[in-house]
Protein backbone atom coordinates (compact mmCIF):
# COMPACT_ATOMS: atom_id res chain seq x y z
CA UNK A 1 0.00 0.00 0.00
CA UNK A 2 1.26 3.31 -0.89
CA UNK A 3 1.64 6.21 1.87
CA UNK A 4 1.19 9.50 0.65
CA UNK A 5 4.40 11.75 0.55
CA UNK A 6 4.22 15.66 1.72
CA UNK A 7 6.90 16.23 -1.34
CA UNK A 8 3.99 15.08 -3.65
CA UNK A 9 0.96 16.43 -2.14
CA UNK A 10 -0.83 18.98 -4.24
CA UNK A 11 -2.72 21.80 -3.18
CA UNK A 12 -4.54 24.16 -5.44
CA UNK A 13 -7.51 26.98 -5.01
CA UNK A 14 -10.77 28.25 -6.93
CA UNK A 15 -12.76 31.77 -6.34
CA UNK A 16 -15.98 30.96 -5.54
CA UNK A 17 -19.18 33.11 -7.55
CA UNK A 18 -21.23 31.63 -4.68
CA UNK A 19 -19.95 31.38 -0.78
CA UNK A 20 -19.84 27.93 0.09
CA UNK A 21 -20.46 26.17 -3.88
CA UNK A 22 -17.31 24.74 -5.28
CA UNK A 23 -17.74 25.18 -9.02
CA UNK A 24 -19.07 22.87 -11.27
CA UNK A 25 -16.03 22.85 -13.78
CA UNK A 26 -13.35 24.19 -11.28
CA UNK A 27 -10.48 25.77 -12.94
CA UNK A 28 -7.90 25.36 -10.02
CA UNK A 29 -4.81 27.10 -9.70
CA UNK A 30 -2.03 25.20 -8.20
CA UNK A 31 -0.44 26.79 -5.35
CA UNK A 32 3.12 27.34 -4.35
CA UNK A 33 3.20 26.49 -0.66
CA UNK A 34 5.90 25.12 1.96
CA UNK A 35 3.20 23.73 4.74
CA UNK A 36 -0.22 23.79 5.37
CA UNK A 37 -3.17 22.57 8.47
CA UNK A 38 -5.98 22.92 6.44
CA UNK A 39 -8.68 20.92 7.88
CA UNK A 40 -12.13 19.69 8.96
CA UNK A 41 -12.57 20.62 12.43
CA UNK A 42 -14.83 18.29 14.20
CA UNK A 43 -16.79 20.20 17.38
CA UNK A 44 -17.46 17.77 19.86
CA UNK A 45 -19.55 17.71 23.39
CA UNK A 46 -19.67 15.57 26.50
CA UNK A 47 -22.54 15.86 28.25
CA UNK A 48 -22.35 16.58 31.97
CA UNK A 49 -24.41 13.95 33.16
CA UNK A 50 -23.88 12.00 36.41
CA UNK A 51 -24.03 8.61 36.64
CA UNK A 52 -23.17 6.49 39.64
CA UNK A 53 -20.41 4.26 37.87
CA UNK A 54 -18.47 7.91 37.01
CA UNK A 55 -18.26 6.25 33.51
CA UNK A 56 -19.20 9.49 30.44
CA UNK A 57 -22.52 8.82 29.31
CA UNK A 58 -21.89 9.86 25.59
CA UNK A 59 -19.44 11.93 22.93
CA UNK A 60 -21.98 14.06 20.76
CA UNK A 61 -20.78 15.27 17.24
CA UNK A 62 -22.48 18.79 16.97
CA UNK A 63 -20.56 20.47 14.23
CA UNK A 64 -17.71 21.16 11.73
CA UNK A 65 -15.86 24.03 9.84
CA UNK A 66 -12.99 24.44 8.16
CA UNK A 67 -9.51 25.80 9.64
CA UNK A 68 -6.03 26.06 9.36
CA UNK A 69 -2.92 27.81 7.81
CA UNK A 70 -1.14 27.68 4.76
CA UNK A 71 2.22 28.60 4.90
CA UNK A 72 4.31 30.67 2.04
CA UNK A 73 6.97 32.12 0.45
CA UNK A 74 6.47 35.43 -1.18
CA UNK A 75 6.55 36.03 -5.01
CA UNK A 76 5.32 38.63 -7.38
CA UNK A 77 1.69 37.18 -8.75
CA UNK A 78 1.41 34.74 -6.76
CA UNK A 79 -1.18 35.44 -4.39
CA UNK A 80 -2.75 38.90 -5.69
CA UNK A 81 -6.20 36.65 -5.44
CA UNK A 82 -5.25 35.88 -1.98
CA UNK A 83 -4.39 39.62 -1.19
CA UNK A 84 -7.80 40.39 -2.75
CA UNK A 85 -9.93 38.31 -0.34
CA UNK A 86 -7.65 39.29 2.24
CA UNK A 87 -8.64 43.02 1.89
CA UNK A 88 -11.91 42.04 1.15
CA UNK A 89 -12.16 44.12 -2.29
CA UNK A 90 -10.86 44.19 -5.34
CA UNK A 91 -7.58 45.50 -7.71
CA UNK A 92 -8.73 48.53 -9.58
CA UNK A 93 -5.46 49.68 -12.08
CA UNK A 94 -3.50 47.78 -9.48
CA UNK A 95 -4.11 49.29 -6.63
CA UNK A 96 -5.97 47.48 -3.96
CA UNK A 97 -7.54 49.06 -0.18
CA UNK A 98 -9.30 47.27 2.20
CA UNK A 99 -12.82 47.15 1.79
CA UNK A 100 -16.02 45.09 2.46
CA UNK A 101 -16.41 42.90 -0.23
CA UNK A 102 -17.20 38.94 -0.06
CA UNK A 103 -14.67 36.67 -1.27
CA UNK A 104 -14.38 33.35 -0.91
CA UNK A 105 -12.32 29.66 -2.07
CA UNK A 106 -12.47 26.57 -2.27
CA UNK A 107 -8.89 24.84 -2.03
CA UNK A 108 -7.85 21.08 -2.99
CA UNK A 109 -5.84 18.97 -1.42
CA UNK A 110 -4.78 15.95 -4.16
CA UNK A 111 -2.57 12.89 -1.95
CA UNK A 112 -0.70 10.36 -4.51
CA UNK A 113 -1.61 7.29 -3.34
CA UNK A 114 -0.72 4.96 -6.75
CA UNK A 115 -3.25 3.72 -8.72
CA UNK A 116 -5.87 5.22 -6.78
CA UNK A 117 -5.79 9.30 -5.23
CA UNK A 118 -7.43 10.93 -3.04
CA UNK A 119 -8.79 14.11 -2.94
CA UNK A 120 -9.80 16.67 -0.16
CA UNK A 121 -12.18 19.77 -0.81
CA UNK A 122 -12.63 22.40 1.64
CA UNK A 123 -15.37 25.04 0.21
CA UNK A 124 -16.44 28.70 1.56
CA UNK A 125 -13.07 29.26 2.74
CA UNK A 126 -12.21 33.34 3.93
CA UNK A 127 -8.95 34.26 4.03
CA UNK A 128 -8.94 35.58 7.94
CA UNK A 129 -4.89 36.50 8.54
CA UNK A 130 -1.90 37.47 7.30
CA UNK A 131 1.36 36.99 9.13
CA UNK A 132 4.03 38.78 6.90
CA UNK A 133 7.56 39.09 8.19
CA UNK A 134 10.63 40.53 6.87
CA UNK A 135 14.40 39.75 8.33
CA UNK A 136 17.58 40.65 7.22
CA UNK A 137 19.04 38.33 4.78
CA UNK A 138 15.93 36.20 4.76
CA UNK A 139 12.74 35.23 2.52
CA UNK A 140 10.21 37.08 3.27
CA UNK A 141 7.22 34.68 4.36
CA UNK A 142 3.59 34.83 3.93
CA UNK A 143 1.12 32.53 6.16
CA UNK A 144 -2.05 33.03 5.58
CA UNK A 145 -5.02 32.04 8.26
CA UNK A 146 -8.22 30.05 6.67
CA UNK A 147 -11.69 29.94 8.16
CA UNK A 148 -14.23 27.87 5.68
CA UNK A 149 -17.81 26.42 6.03
CA UNK A 150 -17.16 22.82 5.60
CA UNK A 151 -15.85 19.48 3.42
CA UNK A 152 -17.29 17.14 1.21
CA UNK A 153 -16.54 13.75 1.90
CA UNK A 154 -13.42 12.82 0.51
CA UNK A 155 -12.86 11.47 -2.97
CA UNK A 156 -11.13 9.11 -5.72
CA UNK A 157 -11.26 11.74 -8.30
CA UNK A 158 -10.84 15.06 -10.00
CA UNK A 159 -14.08 16.89 -10.62
CA UNK A 160 -15.65 16.21 -13.99
CA UNK A 161 -14.45 18.81 -16.11
CA UNK A 162 -11.78 20.22 -14.03
CA UNK A 163 -8.48 22.02 -15.27
CA UNK A 164 -5.46 22.85 -13.21
CA UNK A 165 -3.22 25.29 -13.77
CA UNK A 166 0.58 25.54 -13.51
CA UNK A 167 1.88 27.43 -10.51
CA UNK A 168 3.71 31.02 -10.84
CA UNK A 169 7.65 30.51 -11.57
CA UNK A 170 8.49 34.27 -10.12
CA UNK A 171 11.38 34.30 -7.84
CA UNK A 172 11.16 34.29 -4.42
CA UNK A 173 11.66 37.32 -2.76
CA UNK A 174 14.10 38.02 -0.21
CA UNK A 175 14.40 40.86 2.51
CA UNK A 176 18.01 41.41 1.38
CA UNK A 177 18.12 42.48 -2.52
CA UNK A 178 14.52 42.65 -2.85
CA UNK A 179 13.30 45.58 -0.99
CA UNK A 180 13.11 48.60 -3.03
CA UNK A 181 12.25 51.29 -0.71
CA UNK A 182 11.51 51.11 2.86
CA UNK A 183 9.88 54.95 4.17
CA UNK A 184 8.86 55.84 7.39
CA UNK A 185 7.43 59.39 7.42
CA UNK A 186 6.58 61.76 10.51
CA UNK A 187 10.04 61.48 11.56
CA UNK A 188 13.02 63.29 9.86
CA UNK A 189 14.75 60.37 8.84
CA UNK A 190 13.57 56.72 7.88
CA UNK A 191 15.61 54.65 10.53
CA UNK A 192 17.18 51.49 9.78
CA UNK A 193 15.42 48.46 9.93
CA UNK A 194 16.63 44.74 10.99
CA UNK A 195 12.99 43.37 11.21
CA UNK A 196 9.42 43.70 10.99
CA UNK A 197 6.31 41.73 11.06
CA UNK A 198 2.69 42.64 9.92
CA UNK A 199 -0.59 41.10 10.93
CA UNK A 200 -3.76 41.47 8.63
CA UNK A 201 -6.47 40.11 11.01
CA UNK A 202 -10.65 40.70 9.53
CA UNK A 203 -11.70 39.27 12.52
CA UNK A 204 -14.07 36.83 10.64
CA UNK A 205 -16.94 35.26 13.00
CA UNK A 206 -18.99 32.30 11.61
CA UNK A 207 -22.88 32.76 11.86
CA UNK A 208 -24.13 29.57 13.17
CA UNK A 209 -28.11 28.61 13.29
CA UNK A 210 -30.11 25.61 14.66
CA UNK A 211 -30.84 22.99 12.45
CA UNK A 212 -27.67 23.20 10.98
CA UNK A 213 -24.28 21.31 11.00
CA UNK A 214 -22.10 24.11 9.37
CA UNK A 215 -21.79 27.39 9.76
CA UNK A 216 -24.76 29.32 8.13
CA UNK A 217 -22.16 31.93 7.19
CA UNK A 218 -19.16 33.86 8.06
CA UNK A 219 -19.49 37.30 8.54
CA UNK A 220 -16.57 39.90 8.45
CA UNK A 221 -15.48 42.17 11.60
CA UNK A 222 -13.60 44.80 12.23
CA UNK A 223 -10.40 45.00 9.78
CA UNK A 224 -7.00 45.47 11.96
CA UNK A 225 -3.65 45.83 10.97
CA UNK A 226 -1.39 45.77 13.23
CA UNK A 227 3.05 44.66 13.53
CA UNK A 228 6.63 45.37 15.23
CA UNK A 229 9.77 47.38 13.81
CA UNK A 230 13.12 46.44 15.03
CA UNK A 231 15.36 49.56 14.46
CA UNK A 232 18.87 50.50 15.10
CA UNK A 233 18.94 53.15 17.57
CA UNK A 234 21.11 56.07 15.40
CA UNK A 235 18.88 59.19 16.88
CA UNK A 236 16.02 59.43 18.98
CA UNK A 237 13.64 60.61 16.34
CA UNK A 238 11.24 56.92 16.59
CA UNK A 239 11.30 57.36 20.10
CA UNK A 240 10.68 60.84 20.54
CA UNK A 241 7.57 60.27 17.88
CA UNK A 242 6.81 57.07 19.95
CA UNK A 243 6.71 59.05 23.33
CA UNK A 244 4.16 62.04 21.42
CA UNK A 245 1.92 59.56 20.32
CA UNK A 246 2.69 61.16 16.32
CA UNK A 247 0.83 59.74 13.33
CA UNK A 248 3.68 58.44 11.20
CA UNK A 249 3.38 56.38 7.74
CA UNK A 250 4.73 53.07 6.66
CA UNK A 251 5.76 52.62 2.66
CA UNK A 252 7.46 49.08 1.65
CA UNK A 253 8.13 48.58 -2.14
CA UNK A 254 9.23 44.82 -2.94
CA UNK A 255 10.03 43.13 -6.46
CA UNK A 256 12.77 41.25 -7.90
CA UNK A 257 12.63 42.94 -11.39
CA UNK A 258 11.00 46.12 -12.86
CA UNK A 259 7.32 46.22 -13.06
CA UNK A 260 6.76 42.95 -10.66
CA UNK A 261 6.77 44.43 -7.44
CA UNK A 262 4.55 45.74 -5.25
CA UNK A 263 4.57 48.56 -2.82
CA UNK A 264 2.48 47.92 0.66
CA UNK A 265 1.30 51.39 2.59
CA UNK A 266 0.20 51.50 6.15
CA UNK A 267 -0.65 55.91 5.37
CA UNK A 268 -1.02 56.05 9.05
CA UNK A 269 0.35 54.23 12.37
CA UNK A 270 0.58 54.52 15.56
CA UNK A 271 3.94 53.60 17.83
CA UNK A 272 2.18 51.27 20.72
CA UNK A 273 5.44 51.27 22.58
CA UNK A 274 9.23 50.86 22.96
CA UNK A 275 12.22 52.78 23.46
CA UNK A 276 16.26 51.82 23.15
CA UNK A 277 17.19 48.74 24.71
CA UNK A 278 20.67 47.36 25.88
CA UNK A 279 20.66 43.67 24.89
CA UNK A 280 24.39 43.06 26.02
CA UNK A 281 27.96 43.00 24.70
CA UNK A 282 28.78 42.84 20.72
CA UNK A 283 24.86 44.06 19.88
CA UNK A 284 23.74 47.26 18.51
CA UNK A 285 21.11 49.29 20.87
CA UNK A 286 18.14 48.46 18.93
CA UNK A 287 14.15 49.93 19.26
CA UNK A 288 11.48 47.22 18.80
CA UNK A 289 8.27 49.49 18.16
CA UNK A 290 5.13 47.83 17.78
CA UNK A 291 2.94 49.51 15.90
CA UNK A 292 -1.26 49.96 14.78
CA UNK A 293 -2.72 51.06 11.43
CA UNK A 294 -5.57 53.49 11.16
CA UNK A 295 -7.95 54.69 9.05
CA UNK A 296 -6.35 57.40 6.58
CA UNK A 297 -8.82 59.61 4.78
CA UNK A 298 -6.51 60.82 1.94
CA UNK A 299 -6.49 57.09 0.90
CA UNK A 300 -10.04 56.16 1.93
CA UNK A 301 -7.86 53.29 3.96
CA UNK A 302 -6.33 51.08 6.52
CA UNK A 303 -3.70 49.39 3.86
CA UNK A 304 -3.12 49.99 0.13
CA UNK A 305 -1.09 48.00 -1.94
CA UNK A 306 -0.05 48.47 -5.51
CA UNK A 307 1.84 45.94 -8.20
CA UNK A 308 2.96 46.65 -10.84
CA UNK A 309 5.23 49.02 -9.96
CA UNK A 310 8.66 49.88 -11.47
Amino acid sequence: MSVAEGSQTRLAYVMETQAGVIPATPSWKTMRYVSETLTLDKQTSVPDEIRADRNVTDIVDVGRSVTGSINTLLSYGTFDDFLSALLCSDWSTNVLKNGIAQKTMAFEKTFELGATDAFTRYRGCRINTLDLSLSAKQFVTANWGVMGIGSPAPDTAIITGATYDAPTTSPVLNAALNIGSLSMTGITATPKIQQMSLRINNNVYANDVIGAYEADSHGLGRFEVTGSITTLFENADLYQAILNHTDLALSLTIGAASGSKYTLELPKIKGMNGGPVVGGNGRAVLIEMPFQAKYDATSAASMKITRAVA
